[in-house]
């Protein structure tokens, strides 16, 4: 039985493009180039997860925009 690839990904946006913030004793914090989240939180995702996280981040950022039309 294969086992299916998962890729850490920012628990916002989705993207996997991370970096190390801040790492060693005190623990990993990471940085998402994306949309700039920091945080020692990642999401270990496969496609399908991954693909979920960037909808309703896309939807997120629409209906914010949306919002601030209106202000």
């Amino acid at each position: 039985m294969e086992r299916e690839k998962l890729i850490e990904v920012c628990p916002v946006c989705g993207n996997a493009d991370l970096y190390y913030e801040v790492g060693g004793y005190a623990g990993t914090v990471y940085h998402c180039k994306e949309c700039g989240y920091i945080g020692a939180f990642v999401i270990e995702a496969n496609e399908e997860m991954i693909e979920k996280i960037r909808e309703k981040y896309k939807r997120e950022r629409i209906s914010e925009m949306s919002k601030d039309k209106q202000d």
